[in-house]
Order: structure tokens, then C-alpha cells, then sequence
């Protein structure tokens, strides 16, 4: 009779301990997972049980003399995870807090500290009678009598959950032994102390019903489905489900777990949200649009996804390729790094990684075009020699004109005097009746010849041209399909450069995933006015990952008041946006004099220094080049070793400098901590640029994006960010 098939499984937590463990014990502990794995029934593994635990299936296994590992262990069955490694006495405080069962109603297995999510909406409770019983009002002189506080509390706030049932609210994910104090959530306060102690696989619901929405369009757009039958004892099948997933890695690959113990820290190589993953791994009937906030993972997904499509491809024998392509040269670069830690080398040569205006140079050379990177001094000339033909009557700049260029002229492929007298200019602020764009057109027209004589190409006329030549030749598209990641920074040649790169409408075919919030280069486009159609196929992530709830909400602060896209020609609103990180609020310090600021950052960084040994992990971001400059000289000149990250280049983690970088460079990079000085009413918004908006639409416009810009900034951090000015401050700091 053969043996029962064993398997063992290992939680994100256990993970996450493993990583801040000695070097030397994290050796001890990868010898005993091989050995656990070959015989978790071996005689010589001692399994203890833990006293004034909450949970008899989890007990304990010594490692060493010092490190214990906490397990879920049957008393009958061949289905062994492991929880937690720790030191003794620490692992058994983790463990008696712990319960480990399977979701009766959604079927995934689930790890709940109870007392500790009990504790959370306790404190946000007394923290709601604190505030009533100080802004209590004396009882009337003609009664006499005053209501207790806890009534007025629970008349005012009724339980943002109380229109669901227990078994919605649990195929949401939330465990049973939750129930009561999900169900105690009257505020977003509370809301926001529990979901620090929930599973990750309910924190979406969550959000969505205290947002307003109805439990039906809950379920429903989290694509959440009940099983028709659970075995509750059945954990092998529970780890199975894509909630499970999210949290426990079922070891079946040596090089996978030798991996994951090699870098415990790059979770993300394995673990995805079961929002994540239901975006990975499907087959989709046509395009997707995914939408996110900061840190809410969506380079990862873009990362598993291209991942996934080469993956079938090579189960299928189907030939092609998947691109993969985003706005800037350095975050591709970031990619392609990081796809060589979760792809195996036949899936990286199914994937090509590249920007898309390089992937369009490449292309347009190897078709025989003339084409030639722009600089500055080429293009000022161009114009100055185009804008000779203007007529004067019409009393128009030279910054009207390069605006109009750019707004309307390229964002709409304005190839001839007719498409421009056709042309939309929906936000541009200087009305234009026909006679005037017919008189404003010989300008782009002689600009065009200039451009062209020299051999030079406006990157949207390069993938206007490009998509040409693909879209007139009747071969099979280039691509089989494509993922995009910051799309909200591409522009409409853009995304019909796109299209055509995958031919027809089909299956699988575009994968587009960015933020509008983090919007810092171009302007709205709607991908239906570009040939994509992501009906039914729109989906957004909602959850941070990276940034403190208290850096997520003041950064969030600097957009209030603004309305932003959702790629569609529709909104999307930041209100179901949350982190499930906890930490400092950032620090906004103000100063008289430059040099009070400066000696602020340089002690603030000192100490830092001191007390973490490094600064490898902290940077310092400033609006322009010039600013960084100064700042550079300042700190090396304080005896700080310091390496700038330039635009075109990608940072060494290995490098143990203070890091100093640009905001607009800084984009797709994250630190521990993040200090932004000289945040100035000069400096953002940038003044020489505000003031050389032709009209107030433009200058709002502008605003804008410098907000994004600061958003983008300050949403790099993952533990604190440090804010300092000198003078008067940017108006975007009081915004928040």
C-alpha cells in the first residue's frame, strides 16, 4: 500500500519571521523545513502543545535550543503549515493568540489573532466615548437628566456592516471568530484599527461597504463565489483557493522554496492578494484596464501577468510574444530586473521589456526611417524659424503656440489644417474660432518641415508613424499580447500604437494598468477613442501595501478638491483607497531661514545615520536638478557619502550612499524614508513655469500635475516622510 500524499505549506508570516532572524539561525531553520518536508511524522520531531492556546491543531517543534517553530499540525490527516518561527518564548506568545481553521463559507484557510482585532475596535470605541463625554452637553435644567454617552454613541453610529448577514460578511473573507467585532465597526476610525488585524482577502469588501455600497454589488464586483461544498477539516483543499493562496505557499519546487528562503524579504516573487491574483491568472475576452492607488502592487501584477501569458504560450506551443512596456526608460529597466527573480529563463525569452518610445525607435530605424533623438537646442531652433510665418495680428506667444502644439496638434494626430480645424480642445483655455486656427496652422505646418529636414520626430508622430506602417501591412501582429504599466502617462499615439501592435480585438490582448493620481507627465486619454474597449473588463486595487495609512492619507490630502480619470472617460475616487501599514505621521517642519532648514535636515539625517547604521534606504528628493545640486554639495560637504540618481540611470541597492534624486525621478522607486526640503511657494508649483501659462485653464491644469508630483513624491516612503520649507510654504502643504 503506498503512502498517503503529504503536503506542507508555508505561511506569509512564517516568511516574514524567517527574514528577521540571525543569518546564522535562518540556516538552522531552511536544514529543518527539508527535513520537516521529507517526514513531518518523523519520531524525532517533538510536537508540543501549547498551553492557554486558542487553537489545539497548532503546536510547536524545536528547531534548536533557542527557535521554535509554530505548526499546524493534525491529529489525523497529511496536511502540515507552518505558522511562525521564532525565538522560544516569543513563538509561544504568538502562537496562544492564534487561531488557524477554514472559512466555512468562502473555504479559505485563515490565521486570526482575535484578541488582538477585539482590542483594535475596543480602542476605537473608548476613543468615540472619550470625544462624546468631552463634547457632552450638560443635561437640561428641565429634565434634569442626561442620556448616557454609549446610547448616544450607538443611536448616532449604527454598524457600518449592519445590512449584511453573517454569511455574506464571511465569504467576504471575514473569519467567524470576527464576526462580532467586525460587526462592532461604527466609524472609519474603527474600520481603520481592525483592518490592521483582518485577513488581507476581506480588506476589499470592507472598504467598499463603508464606502456606500451595497453588499449584492460587493460580492459581485469582487467576483467572490460560494463554493457548493466545504469540509472544514479539509485544509489541503482550502489552500487551494485563491484567498489561500494569498497567504500560504504550498511547497511543490526545491528552487522555489530555496528562493523564497535565499530572499525572504521579496514576498511578492509568490504571494499575491487574491484581488491580485484573480487579475494574473484568468483568461480575459479582450482588453483590461487595472487601476491603483500607490503601493497598491500593480507593477507586480503587471510583472505576474506578462509572466502568466508567456507561461501559456510555452504549455500550448503557441508562438509570439508578450511586450511588456511603460512611459520611462528607468522603470523598465527596474522590470526587467526584477522579472528575472520570478521567471524562468525559457518565460524571459517569451518577454520583451522596453519603453515605449525606445521600442518605436528601434522599430522606425529598422524600417529605413531617418530618425533622431530631439535636444533642446535642435528644437528651439525649429521653432523659432516656424514661428517667423506666425501672424502677429493674432497676438499669440510662443508658449501659446508650443501648448497648442502639444495639447491639441499631437495629442490628436493632427496631420493636416483640416484635422486641426476638426480638432477637440477640450481644456485648453483660449477660445479659437475656424478663421483663427486657419490662420495659427502655417506655423505647425512650417514647424513640421523643420522637424523633417533635420531628420527629427515628435514622439507622438513616431508612433503615429509607426502604428501606420503596422496597420497597413496584412502580416500578423508583432506582439501576442501586451502589458502596460503607468498608463496613465501615455497619450493617445500611445495606446492606438498599442492596438495596432496587437492587431485585431481578442482574447488577452492588452493588459493596461496605471494611476491617474500619479498622472506627472501627460493628460487624460479614453481608451475607447483609441480603439480599446475594456467594458466589463475594468477593475481597480484598492489596498496599500507599501506606504503608512498616516503617509497614504496626507499624501491623498495634497489631491483634495480634485477630480481625476479613470482611462475611460469616467472618475475614479480615492475614498476606497486604504493601507494596512501603521507608523509616524509625516513631519512638516516650517523655518524663517534656508540655513535653520538645512541644519534641520542635516541633524534629522544624522540621526537617522546613527540609529540605523546606514542611509542606504533614505532619500532625499527636491523639485528640479538645480535643487538637488545644491542639495548634493550641502550634504557632502557635511561629510555624507551621497549618490545621485540621474534620469538615465537605475539605483544600485548594494550601494550603501544617502540617495538624492529629483521627484520626477523618484517615480516607481520606494524608501524607508523620505525627506522633501525646499518645498517653497516658488518651488512647487514650479514658479517660472506657472507664471508662463497663457491662460488660467492652463495654469489649473499645471497645478495639477505639480500636486500628483508631490503625491507621487511623498508616496515613495514606506515608513516616514520628513517635509521642510523655509519662507512661505507651497499651498499644497496646507492643502493637506
Amino acid at each position: 500500500m503506498s503512502e498517503p500524499c503529504l503536503t506542507v505549506a508555508l505561511s506569509n508570516d512564517f516568511f516574514k519571521a524567517f527574514g528577521r532572524l540571525p543569518e546564522k539561525a535562518r540556516g538552522k531553520v531552511a536544514t529543518f523545513i527539508s527535513k520537516f518536508r521529507a517526514n513531518p511524522r518523523s519520531p524525532g520531531l517533538n510536537y508540543e502543545r501549547i498551553e492557554g492556546g486558542k487553537d489545539p491543531f497548532i503546536r510547536s517543534i524545536r528547531v534548536d535550543q533557542d527557535i521554535r517553530c509554530i505548526v499546524r499540525a493534525p491529529d489525523e490527516g497529511d496536511t502540515y503549515v507552518l505558522l511562525w518561527i521564532d525565538k522560544h518564548d516569543d513563538a509561544y506568545q504568538w502562537a496562544r493568540r492564534r487561531t488557524c481553521h477554514v472559512n466555512r463559507v468562502s473555504g479559505a484557510l485563515q490565521v486570526v489573532d482575535v484578541e488582538a482585532a477585539e482590542m483594535a475596535v475596543g480602542d476605537a470605541i473608548a476613543a468615540a466615548v472619550s470625544e462624546a463625554l468631552a463634547n457632552q452637553t450638560p443635561p437640561s435644567q428641565a429634565s434634569g437628566i442626561a442620556t448616557p454617552v454609549t446610547t448616544q454613541i450607538q443611536d448616532k453610529a449604527p454598524s457600518l456592516f449592519a445590512h449584511c448577514d453573517d454569511d455574506q460578511l464571511m465569504l467576504l473573507g471575514v473569519p467567524e471568530a470576527l464576526l462580532p467585532a467586525v460587526r462592532a465597526v461604527s466609524s472609519e476610525e474603527a474600520l481603520t484599527r481592525l483592518i490592521e488585524w483582518v485577513p488581507q482577502d476581506c480588506v476589499d469588501g470592507l472598504i467598499l461597504l463603508a464606502d456606500g455600497k451595497p453588499i449584492e454589488t460587493v460580492i459581485e464586483e469582487l467576483e467572490r463565489q460560494r463554493p457548493t461544498a466545504i469540509d472544514p477539516s479539509d485544509v489541503a483543499a482550502a489552500l487551494d483557493t485563491p484567498e489561500s493562496k494569498a497567504e500560504f505557499l504550498v511547497i511543490t519546487d526545491d528552487d522555489v522554496l530555496e528562493a523564497m528562503l535565499s530572499a525572504p524579504l521579496e514576498r511578492w516573487r509568490v504571494f499575491l492578494h487574491p484581488s491580485q491574483r484573480r487579475l494574473v491568472e484568468r483568461n480575459w475576452s479582450g482588453a483590461v484596464r487595472v487601476l491603483g492607488g500607490a503601493g497598491t502592487g500593480k507593477t507586480v501584477v503587471a510583472m505576474h501577468r506578462a509572466r502568466w501569458l508567456a507561461q501559456q504560450q510555452i504549455r500550448s506551443s503557441t508562438p509570439g510574444r508578450v511586450l511588456f512596456t511603460t512611459f520611462t526608460r528607468n522603470l523598465a529597466t527596474d522590470i526587467r530586473a526584477n522579472l528575472t527573480k520570478i521567471c524562468s529563463p525559457e518565460e524571459l525569452q517569451r518577454i520583451e521589456v522596453i519603453h515605449l518610445d525606445g521600442w518605436v525607435m528601434n522599430f522606425l530605424k529598422n524600417q529605413g526611417l531617418q530618425v533622431r533623438v530631439f535636444n533642446e537646442e535642435a528644437r528651439d531652433s525649429a521653432w523659432s524659424l516656424a514661428l517667423d510665418v506666425a501672424e502677429t495680428s493674432l497676438g499669440f506667444d510662443k508658449r501659446f503656440y508650443q501648448e497648442e502644439w502639444k495639447d491639441v496638434v499631437l495629442a490628436q494626430g493632427c496631420r493636416s489644417r483640416d484635422d486641426y480645424l476638426m480638432a477637440r480642445r477640450v481644456g485648453r483655455g483660449t477660445r479659437l474660432n475656424r478663421q483663427q486656427r486657419a490662420q495659427i496652422w502655417p506655423v505647425f505646418d512650417a514647424l513640421r518641415a523643420e522637424f523633417r529636414q533635420r531628420g527629427l520626430w515628435e514622439p507622438e508622430e513616431a508612433k503615429q508613424i509607426a502604428a501606420d506602417l503596422l496597420n497597413r501591412g496584412d502580416q500578423p501582429p508583432l506582439f501576442a499580447a501586451v502589458v502596460v504599466d503607468e498608463a496613465q502617462d501615455l497619450d493617445l499615439a500611445s495606446f492606438s500604437l498599442l492596438r495596432a501592435l496587437v492587431g485585431e480585438p481578442r482574447a488577452n490582448d492588452l493588459f493596461i494598468v496605471g494611476d491617474p493620481h500619479q498622472r506627472i507627465y501627460g493628460k487624460p486619454v479614453v481608451l475607447s477613442r483609441c480603439g480599446i474597449d475594456i467594458r466589463g473588463r475594468a477593475r481597480k486595487l484598492r489596498i496599500n501595501y507599501r506606504t503608512t495609512e498616516e503617509t497614504r492619507a496626507w499624501a491623498t490630502a495634497v489631491l483634495h478638491g480634485l477630480d481625476f480619470d479613470d482611462l475611460d472617460g469616467g472618475s475614479d475616487p480615492s475614498s476606497d483607497y486604504r493601507s494596512l501599514l501603521y507608523g509616524d505621521a509625516p513631519l512638516v517642519r516650517g523655518f524663517e531661514d534656508p540655513a535653520e532648514e538645512q541644519g534641520f535636515l542635516v541633524s534629522t539625517l544624522r540621526q537617522l545615520r546613527e540609529e540605523q547604521q546606514s542611509l542606504a534606504s533614505t532619500c532625499v528628493s527636491a523639485r528640479t536638478n538645480k535643487a538637488v545640486e545644491k542639495l548634493n554639495g550641502l550634504l557632502q560637504a557635511e561629510g555624507f557619502v551621497t549618490r545621485v540618481i540621474n534620469a538615465d540611470e537605475s539605483d544600485d541597492p548594494s550601494d550603501p550612499a544617502l540617495r538624492l534624486a529629483t521627484m520626477h525621478r523618484v517615480k516607481g522607486l520606494e524608501f524607508d524614508q523620505v525627506f522633501l526640503p525646499g518645498l517653497t511657494a516658488d518651488q512647487i508649483p514650479l514658479r517660472r513655469i506657472l507664471d508662463g501659462c497663457p491662460d488660467q485653464l492652463s495654469k489649473e491644469l499645471f497645478e495639477q500635475q505639480e500636486r500628483s508630483l508631490l503625491h507621487v513624491a511623498a508616496t515613495r516612503a514606506k515608513k516616514r516622510v520628513v517635509v521642510s520649507f523655509s519662507g512661505q510654504p507651497s499651498p499644497f502643504i496646507g492643502a493637506s
